[in-house]
């Protein structure tokens, strides 16, 4: 009777921790990782911008130029929406952004100014990023198109101005910090190269582009 009631007590001390066993849920090491995280990074967002951006033109006009690269710069503004998809630490995702800017400047010669501005670029970028988990801290960097819009103007007889729309690439790093479930704000730094193209500002074809450096500020809402 004695090794009876033994047996008894070690088999109903053991059916609980069997149950618990079967019912617990198997979680991956990826999905661990995110439970764990102080920020799921995952998911669609948009948000808005700040910053300022300065960088170079360059053009050859009608007219034989003191400088034909002059530099340009000023503030822009706009706003960007993005997916991200994220891996344990690792995050991925897409993003664009469309920019207004007031980046402009002059150069003279022959007696006619030359002015060139870039009014507004936007990019489609593609970003990869390492998720700190205990601070909310991504870290990523960034590459992809971009498309410009840029006037030139030539003043004098038989100036004029021609508005073209300008391709190239974007690329870059940046940092954002999750401060709350759904709200994130970021810091970011682009290059931003707007091939050549031939405008027809005038009696002569000026040729003109623009390439650069962004710095910006923003914040992401999640949804």
């Amino acid at each position: 009777m004695r090794v009876k009631g033994i047996l008894f007590a070690a088999a109903l001390g053991a059916l609980p921790s069997s149950v618990l066993a079967a019912d617990a849920p198997v979680i991956s090491p990826i999905d661990a990782a995110i439970v764990n995280a102080a920020h799921d990074w995952a998911g669609g967002y948009v948000g808005v911008n700040a910053g300022y951006g300065w960088g170079e033109f360059d053009a050859d006009g009608p007219a034989t130029l003191d400088d034909p690269t002059y530099s340009g710069d000023g503030a822009l503004g706009g706003f960007q929406i993005g997916y991200n998809k994220q891996l344990g630490t690792v995050v991925i995702g897409v993003e664009g952004d469309l920019q207004a800017t007031n980046i402009e400047e002059s150069t003279t010669g022959g007696g006619a100014t030359t002015t060139t501005s870039l009014d507004w670029f936007s990019t489609a970028r593609g970003r990869v990023g390492y998720a700190f988990d205990q601070t909310g801290t991504l870290v990523y960097g960034t590459a992809g198109l971009a498309i410009g819009g840029v006037e030139t103007s030539v003043s004098g007889a038989g100036g004029g101005s021609d508005d073209q729309v300008l391709t190239g690439f974007a690329a870059g790093a940046g940092v954002e910090q999750s401060i709350a479930d759904n709200l994130s704000l970021k810091a970011e730094y682009l290059y931003v190269d707007l091939q050549e193209k031939a405008f027809d500002a005038g009696t002569s074809e000026t040729n003109a582009q623009w390439d650069g450096h962004v710095m910006r500020f923003g914040a992401n809402l999640k949804f």
